[in-house]
C-alpha cells in the first residue's frame, strides 16, 4: 500500500484560517512591523492547529539572509552571560532565528573569528557581549549589523554600532546611596577591574559619590568578577584591621567569595559587616544570608538585544549609533542592615 504524504500547512493556509492576509501572517513571524494583540491570537491560534512551521529555506531564496546569528561572548564562566544568552535565544528562536555562541577567550580568538565571519558569510549579525573598543573596531570592519551589549560608546566617531546597557555610573551610585542611608560610612569597594567598561562606569559612580558625601570613607580594591577574586580581597583586607562597616561588589559573584570570607573571619553578615553586590543572580536569593544586590534585568538586556538585532535584520534603513539604556532597581534582601549614623 502506497503511503500517502501529507502536505505541509502554508502561510496560505495559516492566513485563511486566521482570516488575515498572507502579509499579515508574514509581519507577525518576522517581527518586522506592529501586529494587534488581537490580530497576534489569531495567527497563534492557527499555527497552533495547522503545526505551520515556516521555512527558513523559502525565505532565504527571496532575502539571501540566512537567519542566523552570532552572539560573541569573552567566557562562560560567569553566570552573567548565561542569564542573557539564554533569554536572548529563546526570544530569537521563537521569531525563526538561530543563535550561535562564539567564546572569545583571548583577542587572537577574536581577530579568527573576524576573519572566519568575513569571509564565510555564515551570520547575518552579532551581538557582542562585554566588548573593548578594540573589539568594536575589529566586528564594525564587517557589513552586517553589531550590537554592543553591556557597552556604551564613550569614544563617539561614526562607528555602526547599537549599544544596549544600564547605566553602570547612576546605578553605582544609587547602591552606595542605599548604603549610606542605611548609615554606613566606612566602605571597602571591590571593582572588576579597570579595563571593562561597565566596571569603571560603576568606579565612576563611587568616586561621584565620594566627590558628594566626604564624611564617607571608600577603601577600593581590584577583582576580576570572579566569587575567588571577592574571596582574596576581603581575606586580605580584614588582615589590615581597617574599620569598615559594608562592603559593595561590583558583582554577585564577588560578593558570594566576600560573605565566605567574612564568615571564615569569624565575623557576622549582616550584623558585623553589610554586603551588597551588583547583578541581581539568580543565586543572590538563595544564600545565607540572602543578597542585597542591583538588579540590571538580565532577561531584559537579553530580549532587547534579540529584538533590536531582528529590528536590524529587516530594514532598509541604515540609522546609527543607538544606545538604549535598560533600567535597573535595588533589591533588598538579608545581607544589609540599619546601623547608628
Amino acid at each position: 500500500m502506497e503511503s500517502e504524504i501529507k502536505k505541509q500547512p502554508t502561510i496560505l493556509d495559516v492566513s485563511k484560517m486566521a482570516g488575515v492576509s498572507p502579509a499579515t501572517v508574514s509581519r507577525y513571524l518576522n517581527s518586522s512591523s506592529y501586529v494587534s494583540n488581537e490580530t497576534k491570537k489569531k495567527v497563534e491560534k492557527a499555527i497552533k492547529i495547522l503545526k505551520y512551521k515556516p521555512s527558513r529555506f523559502a525565505r532565504n531564496l527571496k532575502t539571501q539572509t540566512l537567519f542566523s546569528i552570532s552572539v560573541v561572548v569573552p567566557n562562560l564562566n560567569l553566570e552573567f552571560y548565561g542569564e542573557i544568552v539564554d533569554a536572548l535565544s529563546i526570544y530569537a528562536n521563537q521569531r525563526n532565528v538561530e543563535v550561535m555562541i562564539n567564546v572569545t577567550h583571548n583577542l587572537d580568538s577574536i581577530k579568527e573569528i573576524v576573519f572566519d565571519f568575513a569571509f564565510t558569510r555564515r551570520i547575518d549579525g552579532v551581538i557582542l557581549c562585554t566588548p573593548d573598543f578594540k573589539t568594536i573596531e575589529m566586528f564594525s570592519t564587517l557589513t552586517i549589523p553589531i550590537i554592543a551589549l553591556d557597552w556604551r560608546n564613550d569614544i563617539g566617531g561614526d562607528i555602526n554600532v547599537d549599544s544596549i546597557t544600564i547605566d553602570n555610573k547612576r546605578a553605582a551610585f544609587t547602591a552606595l546611596s542605599y548604603l549610606y542611608g542605611k548609615g554606613h560610612r566606612d566602605f571597602l569597594i571591590i571593582t572588576g577591574g579597570r579595563k571593562i567598561q561597565s566596571s569603571i562606569d560603576r568606579l565612576n559612580g563611587v568616586e561621584l559619590f565620594a566627590q558628594r558625601h566626604p564624611d564617607a570613607k571608600f577603601f577600593i580594591k581590584d577583582g576580576d568578577f570572579t566569587p575567588h577574586s571577592g574571596y582574596d580581597v576581603v581575606k586580605h583586607f580584614l588582615r589590615s584591621e581597617k574599620k569598615i562597616t559594608a562592603i559593595f561588589a561590583f558583582n554577585d559573584l564577588m560578593a558570594f567569595g566576600g560573605i565566605n570570607a567574612t564568615i571564615e573571619n569569624s565575623l557576622r553578615v549582616p550584623e558585623d559587616i553589610s554586603i551588597m553586590g551588583f547583578d541581581n543572580s539568580f543565586i543572590s536569593s538563595y544564600t545565607f544570608p540572602r543578597l542585597t544586590t542591583v538588579d540590571q534585568q538580565k532577561e531584559k538586556l537579553g530580549i532587547t538585544a534579540a529584538s533590536l538585532m531582528i529590528e536590524r535584520l529587516y530594514s532598509t534603513s541604515n540609522r546609527r549609533n543607538r544606545e538604549i539604556i535598560v533600567p535597573y532597581k535595588i533589591i533588598e534582601r538579608e545581607s544589609v542592615r540599619q546601623i547608628k549614623g
